[in-house]
């Protein structure tokens, strides 16, 4: 047999633990070659003496299975990056959304030396031999909305050993080479590690640096109308709530709902999802900032800087306990206002359950008042005892102004 090109095999660089990284998901890998193309040779015997060329034949196709995608999460793994997707997974992995980096591999050339030594009996699981291939990746970045890093490499395997698995074992094992020289790509390893000022934390004192924002553009005339404003949050296995502060894509959730996220997925009041970015978080005050990209959202007009009296009636909006309840309104009063540990909240009997947290508070005419933090329950049933952060306090340690 004649030996196929090798690789230069370079060490893969491993993430430090406990380092903050992008999580990935591998979107796509396809071959792509001139039909017709010689991309090897293919023999059978114990000598492996019946040669054929083999060619490519079908110009593009896309060769992503459940190997190739457990070969590149293996490798990541291995490596210690944060890797999302289920190779298992029949329809769309619905935790794809949490992959701030898709990677994509274009393989441009193919060179295989192919032997099956028990072919001439009917048995082609048995191979022997070797593969190269070549890989152009692609990085792109699920907030910038575009290919961020562009990289080539290269990964060769041989075995004069019989082994099972069929051609595919050769190619899967090159892929793997291939996937390894990508580890030990300085560049990619560096993408892949969050910078620090990308990190979201607790806000460290009033210093912070203020977040101008635009102003709603919409007034609204009641509750009802409020709704439009309220948003489902995604993180992790859970959901809580939250709502559109700014028509420039600021949302304004509790931070435990979001908790070390960096990307969160946002549902809209008519159903649109998109991912937005943990901007800002607070976590003694347990609120947090996230944004979207998505401009000319219908934004909730604040009422700052003035209390609502006992008794006024207020209404919580939110997705309780499922996400198929979405925009849920519910109607009580304002019962008392309470301080805890230093910490100011508003007390009402309006109903919240999990999954409402991060929710807004409203009065008659639609302006948020304040955010669903927690609610008081006894052998799991609610007491009418809810709580809620004062919106003046939330804009106050996120540190936000408005123009």
């Amino acid at each position: 047999m004649v030996p196929v090109q090798k690789a230069e095999m370079k060490s893969a660089m491993n993430i430090p633990i406990g380092a903050d990284v992008k999580p990935i998901q591998l979107r796509k890998v396809v071959a792509k070659m001139r039909r017709g193309e010689p991309i090897g040779m293919e023999s059978a015997g114990w000598l492996c003496v019946q040669k054929n060329t083999l060619e490519w034949r079908g110009g593009q196709v896309n060769i992503t299975d459940d190997r190739f995608t457990e070969t590149f999460q293996e490798e990541l793994q291995r490596a210690n990056y944060s890797v999302i997707g289920d190779p298992n997974s029949l329809f769309d992995d619905p935790s794809s959304w949490k992959a701030e980096l898709l990677v994509a591999g274009l393989i441009n050339k193919i060179e295989t030396n192919v032997c099956f030594p028990l072919g001439p009996w009917g048995n082609y699981k048995k191979v022997k031999g070797g593969a190269f291939i070549r890989v152009n990746w692609q990085v792109y970045g699920q907030l910038e909305r575009k290919v961020i890093y562009e990289t080539t490499t290269e990964g060769s395997f041989e075995t004069m050993e019989s082994s099972s698995g069929g051609a595919q074992l050769l190619l899967t094992n090159a892929f793997a080479a291939a996937v390894q020289n990508l580890l030990a790509d300085p560049k990619f390893h560096n993408l892949v590690l969050r910078p620090k000022e990308q990190r979201a934390g607790s806000l460290p004192d009033p210093s912070y640096t203020s977040i101008v924002l635009d102003s709603p553009k919409v007034d609204m005339a009641s509750a009802g109308e409020a709704r439009i404003g309220a948003v489902t949050v995604f993180a992790g296995k859970g959901h809580g709530s939250g709502f559109i502060v700014s028509p420039s894509g600021y949302v304004i959730t509790n931070y435990h709902v979001v908790k070390e996220a960096r990307i969160v997925k946002i549902r809209l009041a008519n159903g649109r999802e998109l991912l937005a970015d943990v901007v800002r978080t607070d976590s003694a005050r347990d609120v947090a900032l996230v944004k979207t990209t998505e401009t000319n959202l219908p934004a909730l007009p604040l009422r700052l800087n003035t209390s609502l009296n006992i008794g006024e009636e207020v209404y919580a909006i939110g997705t309780p306990i499922l996400e198929q309840l979405d925009v849920t309104v519910t109607k009580g009063i304002i019962s008392a206002y309470r301080d805890v540990e230093g910490l100011k909240y508003i007390q009402s009997d309006v109903q919240i359950h999990p999954g409402n947290s991060g929710g807004p508070l409203v009065d008659g005419n639609g302006k948020v008042v304040g955010i669903a933090v927690s609610a008081l329950t006894l052998n799991g049933l609610s007491q009418n005892l809810n709580f809620f952060i004062p919106i003046t306090e939330a804009v106050s340690r996120l540190r936000l102004s408005f123009k």
